[in-house]
């Protein structure tokens, strides 16, 4: 089932960035420098060149960028460093 990644600027220095991974009722998080967020959105996530180009453009200029549809097996999330957290739901 696939799931929506929010992605945010946390800090300018060093660049950090949090991602967000929400699927269905669960959410999911993790803290990426720049170099490891561009191969997570590469290699783990499995995106299209274009889309992370994209993501990671509207990074840079709005500091956030949200893709839907994005099919991250939730049995491997943890053993990616993400931890579960609340939901709103």
């Amino acid at each position: 089932m696939p799931g929506t990644l929010h992605i945010f600027r946390l800090k300018d220095n060093p660049l950090q960035y949090q991602v967000n991974y929400n699927l269905g009722a669960n959410s999911w998080v993790q803290v990426f420098d720049a170099a490891h967020l561009d191969e997570f959105l590469r290699h783990s996530a499995a995106l299209p060149t274009a889309e992370v180009d994209a993501m990671l453009n509207e990074l840079r200029s709005d500091g956030h960028t949200t893709e839907a549809n994005v099919d991250i097996g939730e049995s491997h999330l943890p053993e990616m460093g993400f931890a579960e957290s609340p939901s709103d739901e």
